[in-house]
């Protein structure tokens, strides 16, 4: 297929995908609030409340990829901007809307397992955009990086922790037993996991936005554990507060030491 051609293809399903995704859920009367109420399968991950308030920043950041893809879409061919990021995200985005909507209709109809399979849809196609940017492995201006590569960082961010604790969701839901670790040592051991995948990450691809999101759903697992309406769990809330930290630290040091090398600039030029 020519690639002009296809390049409209897909700027004018990234413009429609997400629009019949929003009708469905808008035309299904079911219950948002579920999406985001975990009492019914209580484990010692569940972030605060608070801590899904980061679907704002992502839906503005993805809103700005939305808009960005289809600039030149009306244009005479003569005017056409050469955007091979849009080649590169390819259908990637339009799944991911389509695994997320069908999350979350499955989810708040009560369907944890088929659910967590959709969530694992909405990780790998993400992910698929992500890897296909290659972020942080090649040059862009600052206004791809604002435009393009930010959203995706920050949503296979989210979407990497929000797998994590779906599944163990899902493991609660089936009365698993996490004997002989018991469901502290089991919640121990997968917040040392979310930790690695994040400094893993950061070291890897330099991605402070992808390492940011994992940091702030770690504080938001030490916010709920400190509730005084939660029973007291002071490990959670000791390894948590030290996932914490760490991230922090490292994110820190780690940004200073590649300022200091001149690793870290902004090169500009025209697209």
């Amino acid at each position: 297929m020519d690639r002009n051609r296809e390049k409209v293809i897909l700027q004018i399903g990234n413009l429609i995908v997400p629009i019949l995704c929003f009708a469905f859920i808008g035309l299904s009367n079911l219950d948002f609030s579920t999406v985001f109420n975990s009492s019914a399968y209580p484990n010692l991950i569940n972030p605060a409340p608070i801590t899904f308030a980061i679907w704002g920043p992502i839906f503005i950041f993805q809103g700005l990829f939305y808009f960005y893809q289809a600039r030149d879409l009306f244009k005479p061919s003569e005017n056409k901007i050469d955007m091979p990021y849009v080649h590169e995200v390819s259908v990637f985005f339009m799944l991911s809307w389509i695994s997320t909507t069908v999350w979350y209709a499955l989810w708040a109809s009560g369907f944890v397992w088929p659910a967590i399979a959709a969530m694992y849809a909405y990780l790998l196609t993400s992910l698929g955009a992500y890897l296909r940017l290659g972020i942080n492995k090649r040059e862009r201006t600052l206004r791809e990086h604002l435009f393009v590569t930010v959203a995706w960082s920050m949503l296979c961010g989210w979407v990497t922790v929000a797998t994590i604790v779906n599944t163990t969701t899902g493991f609660v839901s089936l009365g698993f037993d996490p004997a002989p670790i018991g469901e502290s040592g089991w919640s121990i051991l997968i917040l040392s996991v979310v930790l690695v995948i994040y400094l893993t990450v950061l070291f890897t691809r330099n991605d402070y936005v992808f390492t940011g999101v994992g940091l702030w759903a770690t504080i938001g697992v030490f916010i709920e554990r400190i509730d005084p309406l939660n029973a007291p769990q002071p490990e959670i809330v000791l390894v948590s507060a030290l996932g914490a930290i760490v991230l922090s630290l490292v994110i820190l040091l780690r940004f200073i030491s590649q300022y200091r090398a001149g690793k870290i600039q902004i090169r500009r030029r025209r697209l």
